[in-house]
């Protein structure tokens, strides 16, 4: 009798703690997750912020030049690469413009709807503020002049997933629901 007694606690025990793991990976999954879907978010918002500043520092509102224009960055042009499947030299020298260091992300416009001109916007690692005019010939695209401005320090914060959990653990202790 005693032993069914400590095999059944042994059996409950090891069920409630296969339980408990299994709870604390999905909650560790969804925490993974949440984490990623911010640090997207913040960086959605710093690369908009240094446009904003590298519009201002050049004369324009950068709301205006969204609505009347398009733009491309690396990461598109890879992607087109991808589903092309082939290279394009006009695709390659993009990307070779868009190549180097820079705060926030570079990024290749195009206003009116014009295929065969461009601007690369970016803010260098020293804060300054650059424009490169680019045309589109018969083999690549050239840059026919660049223009650069002073421009602002952008704050970029980097909070880690544990800052967020933290903090989430902390408002939940204070006001449980």
């Amino acid at each position: 009798m005693k032993k069914n007694w400590c095999v059944s606690i042994l059996t409950m025990f090891f069920l409630i703690l296969a339980n408990v793991s299994v709870v604390y990976g999905v909650e560790e999954k969804n925490e993974k997750v949440e984490c990623e879907r911010k640090k997207d978010i913040r960086n959605k918002e710093f690369n908009e912020l240094v446009m904003d500043d590298i519009f201002s520092s050049f004369g324009h509102k950068y709301e205006e030049i969204i609505d009347q224009s398009m733009y491309l960055n690396m990461i598109d042009l890879m992607k087109y690469t991808v589903l092309t499947n082939k290279k394009d030299a006009h695709l390659e020298s993009l990307k070779e413009h868009l190549t180097g260091e820079a705060i926030g992300e570079k990024r290749i416009y195009f206003f009116h709807g014009d295929p065969n001109t461009a601007y690369i916007f970016f803010k260098g690692i020293d804060n300054q503020n650059t424009a490169v005019y680019l045309k589109k010939n018969e083999e690549q695209w050239n840059a026919l002049d660049k223009q650069v401005k002073k421009g602002k320090k952008i704050g970029n914060i980097r909070e880690t997933c544990k800052d967020d959990y933290f903090m989430k653990r902390m408002f939940n202790n204070l006001y449980p629901e």
